[in-house]
């Protein structure tokens, strides 16, 4: 996608780089949107609420849910990876919370999430998950 608004390169770490019009440069983890009904378990205290994955990088996700979070906040995301049926338990901090209204289609009332102090393990499953997502395209 070029256009003279912004241009997007791929990197060979599978970061997006978007460069707008005025040079600016900043640098995005690919990510894989996932279909409705892919589902997470968001752990909140003592609370586990299931979540809608609406997408994921190798950085963070989206969680479609109205659970009681707050922006800063820190809890434990359930993910599992299939097909190779692999969970993954991440420490997620909430860094965008979206519930009085949906957003675009893409983002529907839920929060965003930045994955905190990753293991090389994770990050390389996350990777092959996402990765399978994008060759599927």
């Amino acid at each position: 996608m070029q256009t003279e608004e912004a241009r997007v390169q791929e990197t060979a770490e599978g970061e997006e780089r978007v460069t707008d019009a005025s040079g600016n440069e900043r640098r995005r983890a690919l990510r894989r949107k996932l279909p409705f009904g892919r589902g997470a378990v968001l752990v909140v205290g003592d609370r586990a609420h299931i979540v809608g994955l609406a997408d994921v990088s190798v950085t963070g996700a989206y969680l479609t849910t109205r659970a009681p979070v707050t922006r800063g906040e820190t809890h434990v995301l359930r993910l599992l990876l299939l097909p190779d049926t692999i969970e993954l338990e991440l420490q997620a901090e909430i860094v965008r919370v979206a519930q009085v209204d949906v957003e675009s289609p893409d983002h529907p009332r839920g929060v965003a999430v930045r994955f905190q102090d990753l293991n090389e393990k994770a990050v390389a499953r996350l990777r092959a998950f996402i990765g399978r997502g994008q060759a599927a395209r």
